[in-house]
């Protein structure tokens, strides 16, 4: 292992040596727990930038500080910089200032692992600390802790009461910002701190951990999520209670999910080649799903997520296990269908919307199928404009693919007008069978 060193050159901190060793992942900032404390730098955020050299470079990237990171000179995050959506790549003798102490980097690999501590009688302006102390067992100081750490990677549109929300704290896991809210639960983006991995972090509404019911379901999500290993459903990371709350965190989707990129296409839907392809993969991890005898019985494009990937683009992988159920015909399991439960109206079969009990493969591919219409047409399955949805839904009034897209080959339409049918025994068995079709019609 080389020696990593960041030398303090300038500012409050000068003179101060932060050797990187003895962990993958380092936190810089004024907050008590981070690794190095800046706590003497008053332009420094209370979480400012994080180190990483878990895969043998040294990475850094913003932690959406108020001043941003300067890289040499050029400014990363804060309020005036680029965004800092991804880690920097740092070579020898690299210039880094934050807040207002100027770093430089000093990487020798003729040396072993630096030593950790600072030479006996030096007082350290930048703690350097062991590891993450337990929150609960330190004293909070006055005038930092209990700062509102709101400069934490806030997405600009967000509204003024969320820009002054507080983040949960969660062990192990430093949070960057908050990606969405639904009626139940809240998802923050962050970084899983022992390995430097991003991760998306589901975490219950206050109000929603009062409702049994919402507890079930989120913890089947939990459940189910840990179960499944496939490189097109959402990878699982992690998951524990915080504070009373339970929590999930998996695999962090930097592509967004699959109806934001559809509206952001620039007529609206995608053309046929990477629809085939970006669909194919969804057909795979439902089919693993299948074969396990799990029915997700919410397929839509917004539980498909994106995550890039340099050497092979997009990959489409489902996510949002909640209402996932065990086929109806093992009545012995634990997964049984919830009453009451019945996906997403636009996407939704017929029988879904009248058997809430049942969980049958046949109603994944069609609304796999509905999926799939979308991002070819860009339109819903429905007409929902001249009709209440229930009516639209069981009078399976739905538009011929063939009238939205006339350009679409002749085999692949008989795929999805069959995975289409009202009723399910005239679709396809499972995912795997059209998953079988759809590739020969390719």
């Amino acid at each position: 292992m080389p020696k990593i060193v960041m030398h303090c050159v300038s500012g409050p901190l000068m003179g101060q040596n932060c050797h990187l060793t003895g962990r993958p992942v380092f936190l810089f900032g004024r907050y008590s727990r981070c690794h190095f404390r800046l706590s003497s730098d008053p332009a420094a955020s209370q979480l400012h930038f994080l180190v990483d050299i878990s895969d043998g470079r040294v990475r850094i990237i913003d932690l959406g500080s108020t001043n941003g990171i300067v890289v040499n000179d050029v400014p990363y995050g804060g309020r005036f910089g680029k965004p800092a959506a991804s880690f920097l790549v740092l070579n020898n003798g690299d210039s880094v200032l934050a807040g207002g102490s100027v770093f430089q980097l000093e990487i020798d690999y003729s040396q072993e692992d630096a030593p950790a501590d600072i030479p006996q009688g030096q007082k350290s302006k930048a703690e350097i600390v062991a590891g993450v102390p337990d929150r609960r067992q330190e004293s909070k100081i006055a005038g930092e802790d209990e700062k509102d750490r709101t400069a934490i990677g806030h997405a600009p549109q967000l509204t003024a009461a969320e820009i002054n929300e507080r983040f949960p704290e969660v062990d192990g896991y430093v949070m960057l910002g908050r990606i969405g809210s639904g009626g139940r639960g809240t998802i923050y983006k962050a970084i899983k701190i022992d390995s430097g991995e991003k991760a998306a972090l589901k975490m219950l509404l206050p109000k929603t951990l009062k409702k049994p019911r919402a507890l079930e379901v989120f913890d089947r999500e939990i459940k189910i999520t840990r179960e499944l290993n496939h490189p097109n459903i959402i990878r699982h990371i992690d998951d524990g209670v915080s504070n009373h709350s339970p929590y999930l965190a998996i695999e962090y989707a930097d592509g967004g999910n699959l109806d934001e990129y559809i509206r952001l296409s620039p007529e609206g839907r995608l053309d046929f080649s990477e629809a085939a392809s970006m669909f194919t993969q969804v057909l795979e991890g439902l089919s693993y799903m299948h074969d396990k005898a799990l029915v997700h019985k919410d397929v839509k494009p917004k539980n498909v997520l994106l995550v890039k990937n340099r050497e092979t683009g997009l990959a489409a992988k489902l996510s949002d296990m909640g209402l996932t159920s065990r086929m109806s015909t093992n009545m012995g399991d634990d997964f049984l269908p919830l009453v009451a439960e019945g996906g997403t109206p636009a996407y939704m079969p017929p029988e879904q919307l009248i058997e809430f009990t049942q969980a049958l493969p046949q109603s994944d591919v069609f609304s796999a199928a509905a999926t799939f219409y979308q991002m070819l047409t860009g339109s819903l399955l429905y007409d929902f404009k001249n009709h209440d949805q229930a009516t639209a839904i069981l009078d399976g009034n739905i538009r011929p693919i063939l009238t939205l897209c006339p350009e679409l080959p002749g085999r692949v339409a008989e795929v999805v007008n069959r995975a289409l049918s009202y009723y399910p025994e005239n679709r396809y068995a499972d995912a795997g069978e059209m998953l079988a079709a759809l590739k020969e019609a390719l």
